[in-house]
């Protein structure tokens, strides 16, 4: 066999095997892909879910403050928990958007960045429609009696409503103090484990796919 032959046949094979290496990274890319799009439905489902929970604020903020005009408290306890209920629905809505939004064609650190774009705005809506219960149980449970009993709380509490407010701002304060302290002080590990707590198991498995197929390109 002559010299170029020998090169034209290894050049042959070398197309070959790119070829069929380029096949199984596209193929497992796939399944790998078809995976992490799967392992995010729980999250979807989980915002469809807030949307619910968000209208059932409204409807029980909206039916509070347009039949209490009379008491102060009552009516902006009403305002409140209704306006909880928009930010909750608005919250929910984007993480949905992003989840649709994400593009599981384009290259693996693409969708690593729509992915941590995603989890990092999951985290802080999440911080924000929980860590309000601090201080937002109040209001509803004003509205809750009001609506299902027509009790006054706040006519009834006297001044426990002003403990409850302080005990729940310290709450809140300590909290965030905590994970700012965390941050500062080099506590990696604990603010990774909150805000592993606070990202959702879905967008865990979806990232370690991703770092799956990364590994396999390389």
């Amino acid at each position: 066999m002559q010299f170029d032959d020998m090169k034209s046949a290894w050049q042959t094979l070398d197309r070959r095997l790119e070829q069929q290496h380029a096949l199984n990274l596209q193929m497992f890319r796939d399944s790998r892909t078809d995976k992490a799009r799967s392992g995010l439905r729980p999250l979807f489902r989980g915002q469809i879910v807030q949307i619910f929970y968000g209208m059932a604020m409204i409807l029980l903020g909206v039916s509070v403050w347009s039949s209490h005009a009379e008491s102060t408290q009552l009516l902006v306890s009403g305002v409140i928990v209704h306006v909880y209920g928009v930010v909750a629905i608005m919250l929910a809505g984007i993480t949905l958007g992003m989840i649709r939004r994400l593009d599981y064609s384009a290259p693996v650190l693409a969708i690593q960045k729509q992915l941590a774009q995603l989890r990092s705005f999951y985290v802080r809506s999440g911080m924000i429609v929980g860590l309000s219960w601090w201080l937002f149980w109040i209001p509803f449970v004003a509205c809750f009696f009001a609506w299902l009993a027509g009790v006054d709380l706040f006519a009834n509490m006297g001044g426990a409503i002003g403990w409850s407010v302080a005990v729940g701002m310290v709450g809140l304060l300590a909290t965030w103090g905590f994970h700012r302290w965390a941050e500062r002080s080099g506590h990696s590990r604990w603010v990774k484990a909150m805000n592993d707590s606070m990202g959702g198991s879905s967008l865990r498995k979806a990232q370690a796919v991703l770092d799956e197929i990364k590994r396999f390109e390389q």
